[in-house]
């Protein structure tokens, strides 16, 4: 094979240097620059010029832009290849202009290699560079995102995590660990799942899994446990990182605090379900208004109010009480009752809810109790709706009671009319016989002093209607006067007991009297006084069998004085007593209608005791037992006993 010769071999050399791809700079043992290829001027961007080639490279440090770089040795390193042996220069950054060329600085590392002559002396050393500039770059752009990232991460609320392909927790999560308390070890591979809500674990295991096998989002919403036990509401997003070729390389994801919007959208849900409950509960208060305003029926307004109690609130039981009108004793009118109360072996009640029935003048009118709720335990809401219930129902029973008053009332008028009509056509009968037979025999003086005393006698009996009609009249309208003085109580009694002679006398009554007023007055009208225990000692009478006993008990106490009338006669039925001083009202008579009188004798009798500033009380133990009336007038002057 032809050997090369010495200028072949140069030249070869030469071009072999200056189209190496390396950039290569040739420096003489004291450090200056002997040649450069064509890539170390394009490196350095010098093509041109003497200057670089005079450069005394080991000893102008000034292109080095991070002065840390010439303390860490890159003379000592020059001088070394210089002493012989071949070294590595580490990457540095070189300010290209300070050396002349163009364009920004540099990152570069080199290699510094001595060449020898034949007996071993450096005559050079070749120094090859490699520009590291882009992947310097690169990994500190690399290097800011992740600064970046992790500043980003401690500084946000977020809970940010990043998984395996696969979805296990590999990589710590700082800000997860300051969130939970679990320490990494607690956290990493499906620990993380310790550290949520219970109900919301399997849910968000399940759902992750899935997405992890679907290579898709994973979004929800979970409460994590805080480190002071609370749990609080998080939004959560996982999405897949995917690689090249397409598959998942890992997944990242962040949760967002949202404890206090998913509270304030509950609050804001309850309080609709809240309005829209009221709403619908007053839907149904205004639909049982409706209905038991329409009822004129005590017992049918308890019946519907029991049960619309028990629709409303949701209870087992409704119990409806009513106190009777007359005696004031409370009674259970209506009960509702669910199957779980209908039951052999009901549950006992677990809640209670009583509201009384008060009428437009604050009577009592009884009371009104659901019992038990069904769903839950009663709550104010329920109380608010009860008495709302209750004063609608209050009204219905207080019609209730005018309407049925007004109906007795009626009844009562209808009864007085008809009685009224019997009265007056009673003396009418006697009267036009009597005119009949004076007209026939008008000159048998016999005959006419009979029919003149029959017709006197029934003349007297009518103006005595009458005149109680105007009594009833001027007392009702409050036209009577009174025409009071200091009267002695024992006078009136005397008198009326003279004016009631002969009826008492007609029945065989024994009267009698007892008692004393101990020398007290009394101011009021006699004519009316005695006009009052007239219509007592009558009504004793006329209600007692013959040979019965009336008796008139006068006594004082204290400030007042009383007169009593007694009578061992028919008596007085439970149902009548508390309206027997009421317009129109009698006891049961005969069919003969013997005693006439039109019901108005007791009423009158209570208005005049009670322009006298008095009372009047009607006491008997049912029927047979005979009656009590009770007359209390003042003492004139307030003298004590």
């Amino acid at each position: 094979m032809p050997t090369a010769t010495p200028q072949f071999s140069l030249r070869r050399y030469q071009e072999l240097f200056e189209q190496a791809p390396v950039s290569i700079q040739i420096l003489a043992p004291d450090g200056r620059t002997i040649r450069v290829n064509k890539a170390w001027e394009n490196l350095w961007q010098i093509h041109e010029g003497t200057a670089l080639r005079d450069f005394v490279f080991s000893a102008d440090y000034n292109v080095l832009t991070d002065p840390q770089l010439v303390e860490s040795g890159i003379a000592v390193l020059l001088r070394r290849a210089v002493e012989g042996e071949s070294v590595k220069i580490p990457a540095a950054r070189y300010d290209v202009s300070a050396l002349g060329g163009e364009g920004p600085a540099r990152w570069v590392t080199a290699r510094a290699h001595p060449i020898k002559d034949g007996e071993g002396n450096i005559v050079e050393v070749m120094l090859m560079h490699e520009d590291i500039t882009e992947r310097v770059e690169s990994e500190n752009a690399l290097r800011l995102r992740e600064e970046r990232f992790r500043s980003l991460v401690m500084a946000t609320s977020q809970i940010v995590w990043t998984n395996t392909a696969d979805g296990r927790v590999l990589e710590d999560s700082p800000s997860w660990r300051a969130f939970t308390g679990q320490t990494y070890e607690q956290w990493k591979e499906f620990g993380w799942l310790d550290a949520l809500h219970p109900d919301d674990r399997a849910p968000t295991e399940a759902l992750w899994h899935t997405c992890v096998a679907a290579r898709s989002v994973f979004e929800t919403s979970y409460r994590i446990r805080r480190t002071d036990g609370s749990y609080r509401w998080t939004a959560v997003k996982g999405v897949p990182i995917l690689a090249a070729d397409g598959s998942v390389r890992e997944w990242i994801g962040a949760n967002t605090d949202i404890h206090d919007m998913v509270m304030a959208e509950l609050a804001l849900a309850q309080r609709l379900d809240r309005e829209q409950h009221t709403s619908a509960l007053l839907g149904k208060v205004a639909q049982a208004a409706r209905t038991l305003h329409k009822i004129l029926s005590s017992d049918e307004i308890a019946k519907t109010l029991v049960a619309e109690v028990r629709a409303t609130l949701g209870a087992h039981q409704a119990i409806v009480s009513l106190a009777d009108a007359d005696t004031g004793v409370v009674t259970v009118n209506a009960v509702s009752q669910s199957e779980h109360y209908a039951s052999a072996a009901p549950v006992p009640a677990s809640g209670r809810l009583a509201v009384p029935l008060i009428d437009r003048a604050g009577k009592h009118l009884g009371l009104i109790e659901a019992v038990d709720k069904i769903d839950g335990d009663f709550t104010v809401e329920d109380e608010a709706i009860l008495m709302q219930l209750a004063s609608i129902a209050a009204t219905g029973f207080e019609n209730a009671r005018l309407y049925c008053s007004l109906q007795e009332q009626d009844r009562r008028k209808d009864e007085f009319l008809a009685m009224l009509a019997h009265e007056l056509r009673n003396p009418l009968a006697p009267i036009t016989s009597a005119a009949h037979l004076l007209q026939l025999k008008p000159s048998d003086e016999a005959l006419v002093r009979r029919s003149g005393q029959m017709i006197g006698r029934q003349v007297r009996h009518l103006t005595a209607l009458v005149d109680s009609l105007l009594d009833v009249s001027r007392v009702t309208h409050g036209l009577i006067e009174l025409e009071t003085a200091v009267i002695d109580p024992m006078g009136i009694v005397a008198a009326a007991m003279e004016q009631s002679q002969p009826l008492v006398a007609a029945h065989q009554h024994v009267l009698t009297t007892s008692g004393h007023a101990g020398g007290a007055a009394i101011v009021g009208d006699p004519v009316r006084l005695t006009q009052v225990l007239v219509n007592l000692l009558n009504n004793a009478a006329k209600y007692t069998p013959p040979g019965g006993r009336i008796d008139v008990n006068i006594a004082r106490h204290g400030q007042v004085v009383s007169i009593a009338v007694r009578d061992n006669g028919i008596g007085i039925d439970a149902h009548l007593l508390p309206r027997v001083f009421d317009l129109f009202v009698q006891a049961e008579r005969s069919t003969d209608r013997s005693e006439g009188g039109l019901g108005i004798g007791l009423a009158l009798v209570r208005e005049v005791v009670a322009l006298h500033g008095g009372q009047v009380a009607a006491h008997s133990a049912g029927a047979g037992q005979g009656s009590t009336f009770t007359l209390t007038l003042k003492v004139a002057g307030g003298a004590n006993a």
